[in-house]
């Protein structure tokens, strides 16, 4: 290896320029790929495309769209039911019906107007009572035409004995004066009915029409209510007292329908906007602008108060968090890196190593855009945890050049030295670094896949960049003044007091390592009770107004989240399907407490006062045809060959619960068969439950792979198996601080901080190799074990201290990200880090010293 990086050394004297000339030319290349990053936070970054729940979900979006957006407007009842504020209603809705992917839109205008109009066309309806009190306050807000054109049905309908028993129960209301008027009419020839109603006054009037109503059979009042039921206008139409007697209609009750469109008895108003299939970030973002731009354009009443809620919204308005948060992080990033390396790193040009990061980050992200890698949850962090690692890279690079060119005060040697010395040193780092970030793969959500590429990318980038801008830049600089000389000058106050500290720790070698394995093992033993944080709402800005939203939504209109599940036929549904579909939606709802609410079309059709058992194949079509179109597109395809049961699961109940209920419910219906219906979980809340599994799996099986791959390169390399497991010891202990410190802190794991043992392989195994190298190369020289190990955590431990807080100063700037799970993953990644830093400063040679100390007694 070092053969390469000597003809490397030789190639950057020669052609310092092309060199630069090449990477810049690179660059560009690599920039054009910034444009094509897409930011996801879709089902298809938690799980993979191949599993079945994907493809399930994805059939499921295809018949029933993607999750609702909710529009809830708060107000006085007389407000929000006002026939100007129903009147935009219906404009609003007719409006979103125009926009893409909009599939339809649900609210109380457009569900009591297909209701009404199924009633008046003789289909079956438990929505409206309209008889006895109820219809004639109703008939009494209809014109006068409207009332007689009633009166006139009611008098047809009516056989002679009914008319018989109403006439007589008239003349008995009449005082005698009344009946004195009534004969003087009909003496002038008027009809007797009509001289009786003549003289009636309107509380007789309406003592007579409830008469009349309770002598009707069960057919002439349908018969009626269907006339009165034409007769009413659409509901936009009608005036606030008319909709109100509509509205409770059934003894003062608001219809079971209707609950949910007008929450806590009508303080609120909720509109249902069903969204397509599409549920790429970019839809999402462009949705959220729609509706809030019509909603504004319809400029509702100012005592209205109106509340955009859903996952699709929250999902438009994290795009513009995200942003935010990586400029956030990239700007406090670079400055905490400047004040680092003003304050501790002593040598020239002292910012190169951070100025070069910029290309690293162009070829990173730019090589993600040309491969499709999406921006997500966690990719976004890779930008200060790339910024600290290249910078980490260039400062190994920088202080050893420093090093010799102070020695030798001859550029060109320096860079040989350097190059041919740092090269091999930092490359082993890289390779073992790249292959632990890659052991992410063993992973199963491709998020996770995502962010150990992106990683690895980044870490072979910024190596490139580094060590080509580093020496070629060095080489130039220094060369144009030749007979300058740099005063050799004493070891600095850092690497005085490392030396010192590396003799005490050989002093106490043993209790040294007693100390860590103890600490290792203890944080072993306590990883099994820290927690693990599934809940994705949680994990994403708190203060987003969206979020809020639909917080608020939830504690006014209760839960919105629904485990779905989707029913497969290979024909027509047909009556006994749905009564399976009824008899499982039945049979969980009892079981399980953490289930509030079964919707179905079976639910459906027993909410219209449709008897399922019996129908037959033609008046099972037509009553699913007359159920309400938005709630029939939820529960039924186009084709009547798939149907939803959805889960309304209990509000507040956490994720971790709610994937314990979902997989109760998947073993109850994998016991019995279904009629050959195949049920199975799909949809969004049940890809998110998945997906938070997928995000902690093997979590075991990749620190191990990690540390395997450590051992196995590193023996490949030293070709001696002691040297190759001194790395290991250090790492594992901070392996081991890793949840000693969550638990302490009462911090749970969450889908980002499961990788940290990926970063703490990465990164631990660099600084345990740096050192490990210099004390190889101080050995080769002749130098005694102690004495090497002392000059090796001199010199290079005052360069990986400096990189070591440069890479924490990029992961502290991710805990100022607005996004919670991103905060956690910032203050652990420092704190790992600088356990990491600790490990390889004291562990290392400590582990150094006992191994060299028995092999030397061996021999």
């Amino acid at each position: 290896m070092k053969i390469v990086f000597d003809k490397f050394a030789i190639w950057i004297k020669a052609h310092a320029k092309i060199s630069i000339s090449i990477i810049l030319i690179l660059t560009c290349v690599f920039g054009m790929g910034l444009s094509k990053i897409k930011l996801s936070m879709g089902n298809e970054i938690f799980v993979s495309q191949n599993s079945k729940v994907f493809k399930d979900t994805t059939t499921y979006q295809k018949h029933f769209g993607g999750d609702g957006v909710y529009i809830l407007m708060s107000g006085k009842q007389s407000d929000l039911l006002s026939q100007k504020n129903l009147k935009k209603i219906t404009i609003l809705s007719n409006d979103l019906k125009q926009v893409k992917n909009v599939r339809g839109t649900m609210n109380i205008v457009s569900v009591m107007n297909e209701q009404l109009k199924n009633a008046a066309n003789g289909s079956a309806t438990s929505s409206f009572n309209i008889s006895g009190d109820g219809q004639n306050e109703i008939m009494a807000n209809l014109t006068s035409g409207q009332q007689a054109k009633i009166q006139t049905t009611l008098e047809n309908l009516l056989n002679t004995e009914q008319k018989s028993k109403i006439q007589n129960y008239s003349i008995n209301l009449l005082s005698a004066s009344q009946k004195s008027e009534m004969a003087g009419k009909i003496a002038t020839g008027q009809n007797a009915q009509l001289a009786t109603t003549a003289v009636m006054t309107t509380a007789q009037t309406k003592q007579i029409q409830n008469y009349s109503s309770s002598l009707l059979t069960t057919q002439q009042q349908a018969i009626l209510q269907k006339e009165v039921i034409k007769a009413l206008p659409a509901v936009q139409n009608m005036n606030s007292k008319l909709l109100h007697n509509l509205l409770f209609s059934n003894n003062g009750k608001l219809p079971t329908q209707l609950n949910q469109l007008l929450p806590q008895n009508g303080k609120h108003l909720l509109f249902v906007v069903n969204t397509s299939d599409k549920t790429d970030m970019s839809v999402y973002v462009q949705l959220s602008k729609d509706i809030n731009g019509l909603i504004n354009k319809e400029n509702f009443y100012h005592r209205i108060k109106i509340r955009v809620a859903g996952l699709p919204v929250v999902q438009g308005q994290v795009q513009n968090e995200v942003f935010k948060t990586m400029g956030t992080m990239l700007g406090l990033a670079v400055v905490i890196m400047i004040v680092i390396l003003y304050l501790i790193f002593p040598v020239r040009r002292r910012l190169l190593s951070l100025l070069f990061v910029v290309v690293s980050l162009i070829w990173t992200f730019g090589i993600m855009g040309l491969l499709g890698i999406p921006l997500t949850l966690a990719t976004m962090a890779t930008l200060p945890i790339i910024i600290g690692l290249g910078t980490d890279f260039g400062v190994q690079f920088h202080n050893r050049y420093e090093e010799e060119y102070r020695r030798e005060n001859d550029s060109q040697i320096a860079a040989d030295i350097a190059i041919s010395n740092m090269g091999p040193a930092v490359g082993i780092a890289l390779i073992v670094m790249s292959l632990s970030f890659l052991t992410m793969f063993l992973a199963k959500a491709p998020m996770m896949q995502q962010f150990g590429l992106t990683l690895a990318i980044g870490v072979v980038a910024s190596y490139i960049v580094e060590i080509v801008l580093m020496f070629a830049t060095l080489t130039l600089l220094d060369h144009k003044n030749p007979t300058k000389t740099i005063k050799a000058t004493q070891d600095s106050k850092l690497s005085v007091l490392l030396g010192k500290y590396a003799g005490f720790v050989i002093h106490h070698a043993k209790a040294v390592l007693a100390v860590g394995l103890i600490a290792m093992g203890i944080g072993f033993s306590l990883e099994p009770k820290v927690g693990v944080q599934t809940d994705l709402l949680k994990m994403i800005p708190q203060n987003m107004s969206t979020l809020k939203n639909t917080k608020y939504l939830q504690t006014k209109a209760g839960s919105t989240t629904y485990l779905t599940y989707l029913v497969k036929s290979n024909k027509k549904l047909d009556v006994q399907d749905i009564q399976t579909i009824k008899r499982i939606g039945a049979s969980e709802n009892e079981k399980y407490s953490g289930i509030v609410g079964v919707t179905s079309v079976a639910t459906l059709l027993e909410q219209n006062n449709v008897h399922i058992q019996g129908l037959s194949a033609l008046g099972v079509s037509s009553s699913i045809k007359n159920l309400p179109s938005a709630a029939r597109q939820t529960t039924i395809s186009s084709n009547k060959k798939f149907a939803t049961i959805q889960f309304k699961v209990k509000n507040k109940l956490v994720a971790k619960k709610q994937l314990v209920l979902l997989n109760k419910i998947n073993r109850d219906i994998k016991k019995t068969s279904h009629n050959g219906l195949k049920i199975s979980p799909a949809g969004a809340q049940v890809m998110m439950l998945n997906g938070t599994v997928n995000m902690t799996a093997n979590h075991d099986l990749i620190m191990f792979a990690g540390l395997a791959i450590i051992f196995i390169v590193l023996a490949l390399v030293y070709r001696d198996l002691k040297l190759a497991m001194m790395p290991v010891i250090p790492i594992l202990i901070v392996l081991g601080l890793s949840p000693l410190s969550l638990y302490l802190m009462n911090i749970p794991y969450n889908p980002v901080t499961i990788a940290l043992s990926s970063l703490v392989l990465g990164i631990g195994t660099e600084f345990t190799i740096l050192i490990l190298e210099r004390y190889k190369e101080e050995r080769d020289q002749g130098i005694e074990s102690k004495q090497a190990i002392i000059s090796s955590v001199s010199s290079v431990g005052q360069a990986i201290t400096v990189s070591g807080l440069t890479v924490m100063g990029g992961f502290a700037a991710i805990i100022f990200a607005s996004f919670p799970v991103l905060q956690t993953f910032g203050l652990i990644t420092v704190l790992d880090t600088g356990f990491s830093l600790i490990s390889a400063l004291t562990v290392l040679p400590a582990v150094i010293y006992l191994f060299d100390k028995n092999t030397r007694r061996k021999n």
